[in-house]
């Protein structure tokens, strides 16, 4: 939601200038969003991503990991090819 700082009440403007701690100028547009809480298993999985260097992979990374792993299983499982 986004929201032009000239049409918000005194109270939405109190309460947004106090969380950016500053006064916001009428010209501004305001953009409110509502984000859920990160589930603690994902987190984790983040955390030891991150600890094991697999954040900084590359899209081309990733996708060469996937099809190593695709290459491994056909030649394990002939009966696994599509």
């Amino acid at each position: 939601m986004i929201l032009n700082a000239k049409d918000l009440s005194p109270d939405q403007r109190g309460a947004i200038e106090s969380i950016l701690g500053r006064h916001v100028r009428e010209e501004e547009a305001i953009s409110v969003r509502a984000i859920s809480p990160v589930p603690e298993w994902l987190q984790k999985a983040w955390k030891g991503a991150h600890e094991r260097g697999l954040d900084r992979l590359t899209p081309d990374d990733i996708q060469a990991e996937i099809d190593c792993y695709r290459r491994e299983k056909r030649q394990s499982d002939p009966e696994h090819e599509r």
